[in-house]
């Protein structure tokens, strides 16, 4: 069969499924799109062509493929003895200033009080938790195949006991890194006027000011030394850095996150174009933006409001001006996270745009990971006993425990791990920088299975 012969039969075949679509989605229904379009819809190309992509064939392969993926019913996992997650639907109100988005809760008053959860079930999560962190901790990457964006989502779970292989011996990952040694063939520094920058795209950075919010999570001091081009630098060199590239409209979730942590609440600041800021502008700033679109289904930027909002906490400063919207605007989002979460104690597969419980190991992994990620961070210490953080701790470990065999991706699957440490460390008291040692017992268990 010549070539001219496959490019009319192929031509042909797409005639004719655009005459069946154009017969079923009718020309009046076009011309009611051209002439009446919906609200949500500016009226470009693009807009009308979602919309009649809604219609017809391509709507009904669109539904079918939704109510496959909703259809896969997973059991419960939950803390024995500990009621499953109460149905709540959400109702939608009209927004207000701090109100997440154009839906939030409704008062709670005829609800039934929630379940006491018990010493003894605490004391299985505790121990379910560690035995999944226990698990994971020896999964060791090589530098030589993993790229420097790789190793900062393996260390954001273990913080400075992460390591990984170089030249065949294990070295520490966030020395590795502050020491702009190559991984996968990349490095994440460079020195441009005797000068610390840092490059951002694929395999390094993926967000402006990531690897020092890591290094802010991890807990790493700020006169931490680090290494450029042969030039010393220590991590405030970086953080002056992240300072000097402050932009409006921009995404500054990361950069809040380290910059909160790293220098007084009260800084104020110029950046390299001679404009003020202060970490409650970069508040501010943020609140401006949407969190439903953002990165990871915004749990990134409600985490970097959590961590100024905690910093502040932390150092029993006021909570006056930006910090008081940014912690209205959390709680809120908390009573809205809880709405969509589902009854077996994963949070929503569609991050904050609606109620979501579908999809597979890997999807329910990511949005269930990184929420809890941030609500483990976030909520006050008595709300980490509520039983639906509960639920929401032990689905998460049982799910990484039972797929531990599981090509996870590494981005999600750290993001993962750090919710469980992050509630390991709130609720059952572990210390960073010790995990080696409190685990030492499941890390000898896991390697049996």
């Amino acid at each position: 069969m010549t070539r001219k012969t496959l490019l009319f039969i192929l031509v042909a075949g797409c005639l004719i499924v655009t005459l069946g679509w154009l017969q079923e989605t009718k020309a009046d229904d076009i011309q009611s799109l051209l002439a009446n379009p919906t609200p949500e819809v500016t009226g470009t190309v693009g807009d009308l062509h979602n919309q009649l992509l809604a219609r017809g064939p391509f709507r009904r392969l669109r539904e079918s493929r939704e109510e496959r993926e909703r259809n896969e019913y997973r059991s419960p996992v939950s803390v024995p003895g500990l009621p499953r997650v109460p149905e709540a639907e959400v109702q939608p109100r009209e927004t207000t200033a701090t109100a997440p988005g154009n839906q939030t809760v409704t008062p709670d008053a005829d609800k039934p009080a929630l379940p006491v959860v018990t010493a003894e079930q605490l004391d299985q999560l505790r121990a379910n938790i560690r035995r999944t962190l226990a698990t994971y901790y020896p999964k060791t990457i090589n530098v030589a195949d993993r790229s420097p964006w790789s190793v900062m989502h393996t260390l954001i779970a273990y913080g400075v006991d992460t390591e990984v292989y170089a030249n065949s011996k294990k070295v520490n990952a966030i020395g590795w890194l502050c020491w702009n040694q190559p991984c996968y063939g990349q490095r994440i520094f460079y020195t441009r006027n005797g000068k610390l920058r840092t490059r951002q795209g694929v395999g390094v950075e993926g967000h402006e000011g990531q690897f020092l919010s890591m290094l802010a999570q991890s807990r790493v001091k700020s006169d931490y030394p680090m290494k450029v081009g042969g030039q010393d630098f220590t991590v405030m060199d970086l953080v002056r850095h992240e300072q000097s590239s402050c932009r409006v409209g921009t995404e500054l979730t990361f950069k809040l996150i380290g910059l909160a942590h790293y220098l007084p609440s009260d800084t104020t600041w110029e950046n390299d174009l001679g404009e003020s800021w202060s970490v409650q502008r970069l508040i501010q700033e943020e609140l401006k933006q949407s969190v439903i679109g953002a990165a990871c289904g915004g749990t990134h930027r409600l985490m970097g409001l959590s961590y100024a909002v905690g910093k502040r906490q932390q150092r029993g400063e006021p909570m006056n001006g930006q910090w008081s919207r940014a912690h209205q605007y959390i709680q809120d989002f908390h009573d809205y996270t809880f709405r969509l979460q589902n009854k077996n104690g994963s949070f929503s597969a569609n991050w904050f745009e609606g109620r979501g419980d579908w999809g597979d190991e890997d999807r329910r992994m990511d949005t269930t990971g990184h929420t809890l990620e941030w609500m483990a961070y976030s909520v006050s210490q008595e709300q980490l006993r509520d039983p639906r953080v509960v639920q929401a701790a032990a689905y998460l470990s049982s799910l990484m425990y039972e797929h531990r065999s599981h090509e996870w991706e590494i981005g999600p699957r750290g993001h993962a791990l750090h919710a469980l440490a992050i509630y390991n460390q709130r609720m059952f008291g572990a210390r960073p920088g010790y995990q080696p040692a409190s685990l030492a017992g499941e890390i000898s268990s896991a390697s049996q299975d």
